[in-house]
């Protein structure tokens, strides 16, 4: 009996590979087979796929389109649920290009269609997979990046083994490797981090380099690395951000300040707190202390106790790349960033360079009401900050800075405040600008 059973099961083995098989050869046979034009498919998507009908496709924090892709928090209304809708470009028998969408309507097409219908998705994971290396021949002119779409958002199991060999086969564009691992971060979980890292220290790429330039890889081999850590920042639960912080501990130093880039960027506490290590260290390089500011403050989901912290670490830090990071860093906070960018701006003890850096800031954020930067003016009386605040009251698009500096270049006491002030006036395309410069010369 054991035997029989034996002989049973790999016999149905056989023939669920010969269906798969047949199936794969029938699409592929009638898409051969259709007419010049374009030939269309659709199938059932992965849970939390959606898009809005025509270029653009979500799932979980990913948003792509035909110009962009997004990899964090995003919010798009017109974004929903649907069939993967794909639209081949066939000519003499051969697919030449493609155009993945999501939405309950095709867009519209200009060209002659032929529509096969509705397919399995584990019959589209197996034919896009396999239409790949045909699209990669047929690359020049074509967005590459949308190139692995249709195969990834079919809801099929296979996906993650085949991004697995297609990350790791060196005949492919390196623009298909750099998706492949992109989607392993998207869809995989803890299993797939050894996989990950292994790419973030080079194994099948090259690893970030010596240099801090995180992008500045070897040759065909650009941006291998540092996508896989961005990869691991992304697994669902935070399951990579240890392997993060290790090869922010480990890594070249490339390598680690791609590694701190990203821990930021995954809001995870166990990530903040890395960050705090390396910028307190004192023997680390500089520049990854400085990317871990920049980092902890432009992530998107870094709490307000965080900016606190750098608020509060500014002055036990001694060197200037960091400071000015912490500078900037307060323009993304909405807590109390405004605020102390002013008192920074104002504090007599700080360098010339770091007041006017500290302004800058200030004046970038929406937040930050124009009366303080028109009262910082007023106040200061080094001529550097004065020239300083111009430009930056020149750089606010409301009303009250527009009306101070017409203040100062009407009647300012100070002769090369009023030029600097009427120079830049002279940038805006208001009719009140015209008129006081045609009130002078009349004069």
């Amino acid at each position: 009996m054991r035997f029989s059973f034996i002989l049973t099961a790999a016999a149905l083995a056989v023939a669920a590979t010969s269906t798969q098989t047949l199936a794969q050869n029938t699409l592929a046979q009638r898409i051969a087979k259709a007419p010049d034009g374009v030939v269309r498919v659709q199938f059932p998507g992965r849970p939390l796929v959606c898009g809005d009908g025509r270029d653009m496709i979500g799932y979980r924090n990913a948003l792509f389109a035909e110009s962009f892709q997004s990899i964090g928090h995003w919010n798009a209304p017109t974004c929903v649920p649907g069939p993967v809708r794909v639209a081949l470009t066939v000519a003499d028998g051969r697919v030449t290009t493609l155009k993945t969408s999501v939405g309950n309507t095709w867009p519209r097409a200009n060209e002659r269609v032929t529509d096969l219908g509705t397919i399995s998705s584990s019959e589209a994971a197996t034919y896009f997979f396999g239409l790949i290396p045909q699209l990669e021949r047929n690359a020049r002119g074509h967005d590459k990046s949308r190139f692995i779409l249709p195969a990834v958002l079919a809801d099929d199991p296979s996906a993650l083994p085949r991004l697995i060999s297609l990350a790791r086969d060196d005949a492919r564009l390196q623009e298909t490797r750099r998706q492949a691992i992109q989607w392993i971060g998207l869809l995989g979980d803890a299993g797939v981090v050894p996989v990950l890292v292994d790419f973030a220290r080079g194994g099948g790429a090259a690893p970030a380099g010596e240099d801090i330039d995180v992008d500045d890889e070897a040759p065909g081999k650009k941006g291998l690395a540092t996508v896989a850590m961005a990869a691991l920042s992304t697994l669902d639960g935070g399951v990579g951000v240890p392997a993060l912080i290790d090869l922010a501990r480990t890594g070249t130093p490339g390598t680690r300040g791609a590694a701190v880039f990203w821990l930021g960027q995954s809001g995870d506490p166990r990530a903040f707190s890395a960050l705090h290590g390396v910028i307190e260290n004192p023997r680390e390089d500089e520049r990854i202390r400085a990317q871990a500011i920049f980092s902890m403050s432009h992530g998107g989901e870094t709490p307000d106790a965080e900016f606190a912290y750098l608020r509060g670490v500014y002055s036990r830090i001694t060197s200037t790349k960091m400071k000015e990071a912490i500078l900037m860093g307060m323009g993304e906070d909405e807590s109390g960033g405004s605020a102390w960018l002013i008192e920074k701006a104002r504090d007599t003890g700080e360098p010339v360079s770091m007041r006017k850096n500290a302004l800058f800031w200030a004046g970038q954020k929406e937040s930050t009401p124009t009366k303080d930067l028109v009262a910082f003016y007023r106040a200061t009386t080094t001529s550097e900050l004065r020239e300083h605040a111009i430009f930056v009251l020149s750089q606010r698009d409301d009303e009250a800075a527009f009306n101070e500096l017409m203040r100062i270049a009407r009647e300012d006491s100070d002769k090369s405040m009023r030029s600097r002030a009427l120079f830049w006036l002279g940038q805006k395309d208001d009719p009140r600008v015209a008129k006081m410069i045609g009130d002078r010369v009349l004069r």
